[in-house]
This record gives C-alpha cells, sequence and structure tokens, in this order.
C-alpha cells in the first residue's frame, strides 16, 4: 500500500471531493499505475481517501492510499507526470496495509487570512446554516480545538472525523462575531491529525510509524 501525500489547490480546489474520487482512478490509469481491486459481483479500485476538504479552501495535507505492488518511488514520479499543479503529490510513505485515515482522523490544522486575535469561546459560538431543507443554528465552540499564531495569522485546530468542524463554517461564525471578511478561498489546511492508541499524531508521523 503506497500513500501520496498530495496538495489540493488552485483550480484544483474547486474539484469536489465525490468528482476526485471518480479523477483519481483516471489519474491512476492514465498515469500506468496498477492498482488492486475488490473481489465480488461488482470490483472497485481499491483506494482511499483521507477526509474531505471543503470546495474553495486551499489543502497542503491531502492523502490517497492505493493498493499497489509499485514501488512508492515510482508511483509518486508518474503521478506528478500526470497530474496539474494543483494535485501535485509532496510526499510518499509505504505501509502493509490501508492505514485508514478517514477512520481514525481527529482533528486538522488551518490557517485564516486575517491577523492573529484572541477567539473568545467563553460564551460559545454559533453558526447558522443550512442542513437539507432547513436552517441550523449550531454552537461550534466545542469542535473548536484550539488556536495558534500562525506566523501573525490565525491559527485554528478543528474537530475532523466524525465529529468535524467545516472550515467555512467557522469563517462565517468569526466574520458574523467580530467583524471579519475571511474569505473561503483565502482558508488553507495545514496538517491533519489522527488518534492511534489514545495518542493523537499527525498524519505524518503515524505514516512514517506504520509497519
Amino acid at each position: 500500500m503506497i500513500v501520496l501525500k498530495y496538495v489540493k489547490t488552485l483550480d484544483a480546489r474547486f474539484i469536489s471531493h465525490i468528482d476526485l474520487l471518480k479523477h483519481m482512478s483516471r489519474i491512476l490509469r492514465r498515469a500506468v499505475v496498477p492498482v488492486k481491486h475488490s473481489q465480488g459481483f461488482n470490483p472497485h479500485a481499491l483506494i482511499f481517501f483521507s477526509p474531505p476538504t471543503v470546495l474553495g479552501v486551499n489543502s497542503y495535507a491531502e492523502y490517497v492510499a492505493i493498493d499497489t505492488d509499485m514501488k512508492g518511488e515510482e508511483v509518486f514520479t508518474r503521478y506528478n507526470n500526470s497530474v496539474p499543479e494543483g494535485l501535485k503529490a509532496i510526499e510518499w510513505f509505504e505501509c502493509a496495509k490501508n492505514p485508514n485515515i478517514q477512520g481514525k482522523s481527529v482533528s486538522a490544522d488551518y490557517v485564516f487570512d486575517v491577523d492573529y486575535f484572541d477567539v473568545d469561546l467563553s460564551d460559545g459560538l454559533t453558526v447558522t446554516y443550512k442542513k437539507k431543507e432547513d436552517f441550523v443554528t449550531e454552537d461550534i465552540s466545542g469542535k473548536i480545538c484550539g488556536t495558534f499564531n500562525a506566523d501573525g495569522r490565525l491559527g485554528v485546530r478543528l474537530a475532523s472525523g466524525n465529529n468535524n468542524l467545516r472550515a467555512d463554517r467557522l469563517a462565517t461564525a468569526l466574520n458574523e462575531k467580530y467583524g471579519k471578511d475571511i474569505k473561503v478561498t483565502t482558508i488553507a489546511k495545514l496538517c491533519q491529525y489522527v488518534l492511534v492508541d489514545g495518542v493523537e499524531k499527525s498524519v505524518d508521523e503515524y505514516l512514517r510509524e506504520t509497519p
């Protein structure tokens, strides 16, 4: 199993996760990377992704695990020769089996293009958004794991996985409460984290330690 860490920037950040699922199989076919398939009546390519990033947000920490017998360096080179700049791989890892990044994901770091300021969560932080046919108001303060100064910009660690907080919804809440003008297209995901045996680790650290 080869895991590619890749970016999703430039025009590629406007590709939905569902469309990317379809495109990745085509990319790997174009790159002539032999991908194994599941058994049974309706076999599918054994390709596994990290949690999706909101449409329009830049990401420098996307992951795709590919079940293949090809060597990692060759997969890395062939993949990069077959994708636009906005989807380039920046690192590769080798694992014996699917590392299940999606299932183990707990949080992710983002940087918002606004000067760093203290985000007061003592009285909660709410956002209203449309869910199916209704509008829902949610207190999202419990899904903000922390904030940090990212070279003068606002860095936030948001819950990911099953209890995730979308970065665009936080941007909306901050704009409304603090009068900011954070645009989705200026947000960047920098790092993803997983929970392994009760310990939170960056995905890179986890993959380096996984045999």
